[in-house]
């Protein structure tokens, strides 16, 4: 079972994260904590996996117990939550092996980008002892095709939300009423983002007959991209 650490001084704040955390379906959750001492007392006692840390808080700032956390050579993933967003402060984080960086406010999909993220590193770091570079593509830059102008009325996060899910599930036949219930989306808007899968060649679809009669689309993802 993944193991989370929140660092937060918010009480609101830190609240929403564990129920952000709760509807992906984690419950192994430690904190909110605020401080060095805190955290490193918490990494030597629990096998923690990922830590939510905030960049500023009342002693010593996110990204000095980020360092500290470094350079006593513990290697949990970090992703760091606050308001901050200053270029110093980003180039500092990343610099410490952040595995991402939210600004806030966030919605709820980015969050889950956020861990998703995590999640990938996590199953390719925790089952293999080397690493290939067809690994590390996917790992680092498996995303990259997807930063491009998109259409009037489609949003990068939600599209880059439905490639994941589908991704993830590469065999499964889907019809659009099922992709829309799974990620919790309208039907005529998920139809939208599948029409342009479609038209770029990440999905393969077929036409076949629904139980009344009418077309029914269904969608595989196209492996050979």
């Amino acid at each position: 079972m993944i193991k989370i650490l929140i660092v937060e001084d918010d009480p609101m704040v830190a609240m929403i994260h564990r129920r952000y955390l709760e509807n992906l379906g984690y419950t192994d959750i430690l904190g909110p904590v605020t401080t060095e001492e805190e955290v490193l007392s918490i990494l030597e006692k629990e096998a923690v996996n990922l830590i939510l840390l905030d960049v500023y808080l009342p002693k010593e700032s996110g990204i000095e117990i980020l360092k500290t956390i470094r350079e006593k050579q513990y290697l949990q993933y970090v992703i760091m939550i606050t308001a901050a967003n200053t270029v110093e402060e980003l180039k500092k984080a990343f610099s410490y092996g952040v595995v991402d960086y939210l600004v806030k406010p966030f919605e709820a999909d980015r969050f889950e980008e956020a861990i998703n993220k995590y999640k990938t590193r996590h199953s390719i770091f925790n089952k293999k002892d080397v690493i290939s570079q067809e690994d590390i593509d996917n790992t680092f830059i498996k995303d990259s095709d997807m930063t491009i102008t998109l259409p009037k009325g489609l949003n990068e996060r939600t599209l880059k939300k439905v490639v994941e899910f589908l991704r993830e599930r590469p065999q499964r036949v889907w019809t659009l009423r099922e992709i829309a219930y799974e990620l919790k989306i309208s039907n005529v808007t998920i139809k939208k983002y599948m029409d342009y899968l479609e038209e770029t060649n990440k999905v393969n679809v077929t036409l076949t007959s629904g139980n009344i009669g009418r077309p029914e689309h269904k969608y595989t993802f196209n492996l050979e991209i």
